[in-house]
């Protein structure tokens, strides 16, 4: 068992500028310092399609390269071996692979192609302390979505708006996007981005947060 080297208030840099994976950290207590970095992520999951990458196997090469990509900019920044958090999800329905929409049309065929269809949502995290991997996780939850009317999407995707944009599936569970859905089966953690209980196991496991 590793020793328990954590700090009172250990920092965590979060390879993303996702709002919500921020807030889930902060809410439980932790210190985030949010530091994107410029991945193509779509030339990658491309190159990954092409090489034969189930969906999950194409979220946690991402959450990879993100890491360490965060790892090589913030060097030095936040200590000799600063503690990093990265993150990607797949959306996949019936050998379909989908992403962030580009534009609200996008987003509109996206959520219509999903209608009254249940999909596969891969969410990795991996962790790493400097360019060193500590620890990486995948949780699949599996959504059905219900048979809504198109009335109902045109009204969704105005209040929504261009949030919409930065979230795969082109919703937000937090927000309006409930009412898409009959049933969800997987953590609400995993559908926002941010499995925290396997994360702070993990913090713990290598003396990063207290036991």
């Amino acid at each position: 068992m590793p020793a328990d080297t954590s700090q009172d208030d250990p920092i965590l840099v979060l390879a993303s500028g996702s709002a919500i994976r921020r807030q889930l950290l902060t809410e439980s207590g932790l210190t985030v310092r949010p530091h994107p970095v410029p991945l193509d992520e779509a030339a990658l999951r491309d190159q990954l399609t092409e090489g034969g990458a189930t969906p999950g196997r194409m979220a946690l090469e991402l959450a990879h390269a993100k890491a360490r990509l965060a790892a090589h900019a913030v060097n030095g920044d936040h200590g000799a071996d600063p503690i990093i958090l990265a993150a990607d999800q797949i959306l996949s329905c019936d050998g379909q692979i989908y992403g962030k929409p580009t534009d609200l049309p996008h987003a509109r065929r996206q959520l219509l192609a999903l209608r009254n269809r249940t999909h596969a949502l891969h969410t990795a995290i991996v962790l790493f302390r400097g360019s060193t991997p500590l620890w990486s996780h995948l949780e699949t939850p599996r959504m059905t979505m219900r048979a809504f009317s198109e009335h109902f999407l045109d009204n969704y995707l105005a209040a929504e708006g261009a949030t919409l944009l930065d979230c795969v599936g082109a919703y937000r569970l937090e927000g309006r996007g409930a009412q898409l859905f009959t049933t969800i089966d997987g953590t609400y953690d995993a559908v926002l981005g941010l499995p925290r209980l396997p994360l702070f196991q993990a913090l713990r496991a290598h003396g990063i947060l207290a036991t």
